[in-house]
């Protein structure tokens, strides 16, 4: 008796992973990440995978690094001109925003005022479907 006749042939199922949704999840996660690399590593260069024919016919797969877009001004949107009559003041990075000025009462009372208010809330209660 050989040893292919005691195997037993049986056919080969892979798994249906053909879920349109769950590829383009998979497909967004990996740009992202691509975004993520760029965003972190200044000489993170993206590559893709493409095949290769040469003259003798052989394909072969080579690495290419991909061409990154520069970001294009909107030709619709340009930026507003200011002259030196018409200019209003400036914000500081530092300053406030708005003119109003808080002091620790002030948001104390805010505070005590929201708390009153959630305590006064109702909880939802669940109610049947039907």
């Amino acid at each position: 008796m050989t040893i292919l006749d005691t195997l037993n042939f049986v056919s080969y199922n892979p798994l249906q992973n053909n879920n349109p949704i769950a590829t383009r999840r998979r497909k967004l996660i990996a740009k992202i990440d691509e975004q993520i690399q760029l965003a972190a590593n200044k000489d993170y260069t993206p590559t893709q995978h493409k095949w290769v024919t040469d003259e003798h016919g052989n394909q072969r797969k080579e690495k290419d690094s991909k061409g990154i877009a520069k970001a294009k001004p909107f030709p619709s949107v340009k930026p507003p001109t200011t002259s030196a009559a018409t200019s209003t003041p400036q914000a500081t990075p530092n300053s406030a925003v708005g003119t109003q000025s808080f002091t620790s009462k002030d948001i104390s009372d805010i505070r005590n005022d929201y708390l009153q208010k959630q305590s006064e809330l109702q909880p939802i209660k669940p109610q049947s479907p039907f």
